[in-house]
């Protein structure tokens, strides 16, 4: 991290939030399965992040639920759209694990010399049927045409295969802002999410909530609650299934 997002970073989302410290725990961490201690820098689960790998809330959620469908990943092929997820760990079991990112400028299926892979969700270049698991952590609610990402998930997991995701609890699915003739047309006002890869943030192209497997369910593709919500942020674990 450079120096200026670092001070950023420190001066905006870290001092400010110090007296949440107290509320820090020593427990074990349900997405490394590791003795850490859970740093509060937050009200909410957002920023209780486990030192060791970084998990909050909704990425232990996630662990919880790959591994009760899926105990053994050795022989399963699984995709993640986060180059450096704390479900890293648990996934590099997996027979083949790609980590992704997008990056418009980039060619699609190039490796990074990390070994991430560039990939857009409405345009993957794995063939049809060759994935067993996608997995998603607040990534959906950024991707304008969520129909077509939904399309592609449908289409490159095998009968059965899941794609496990997160989104930002919503009362309903609207949404906040499409893209027409190369342009961003806003319905809402924007809305930025912290983004790794642009210290301006990522914009939101959706709200998405509990009425989300009603507006995006499919003939191929069964959209539903896997577990939540839970905490004081009522996050939920989605599973998009392959029928």
């Amino acid at each position: 991290m450079d120096t200026a997002r670092f001070w950023n970073r420190l001066t905006t989302k870290v001092l400010p939030n110090l007296h949440w410290l107290p509320e820090s725990r020593l427990r074990v961490c349900r997405c490394c399965g590791r003795l850490s201690l859970i740093v509060s820098l937050s009200e909410g689960e957002e920023r209780r992040l486990c030192v060791r790998c970084r998990a909050n809330l909704r990425y232990e959620m996630l662990a919880d639920v790959i591994r009760e469908l899926y105990p053994d990943l050795h022989d399963k092929e699984v995709l993640e759209l986060d180059p450096r997820s704390p479900l890293r760990r648990m996934l590099s079991g997996a027979g083949a694990y790609h980590r992704s990112y997008y990056a418009a400028a980039d060619i699609p299926g190039s490796q990074r010399p990390d070994g991430a892979r560039c990939e857009d969700i409405t345009r993957l270049t794995f063939p049809d049927g060759s994935l067993d698991l996608i997995v998603s952590s607040d990534v959906l609610e950024h991707v304008p045409d969520l129909e077509a990402a939904f399309r592609e998930t449908a289409r490159v997991l095998r009968r059965g295969g899941s794609h496990l995701f997160t989104v930002p609890p919503r009362q309903a699915t609207r949404r906040r802002a499409s893209i027409e003739d190369g342009r961003i047309v806003m319905y809402e006002e924007p809305e930025y999410h912290s983004d790794p890869l642009d210290p301006k943030g990522i914009l939101a192209f959706w709200d998405l909530g509990d009425d989300l497997p009603e507006r995006f369910s499919t003939r191929e593709l069964r959209i539903g609650r896997m577990r939540g919500p839970i905490g004081r942020d009522k996050r939920v674990v989605w599973r998009a299934e392959k029928r």
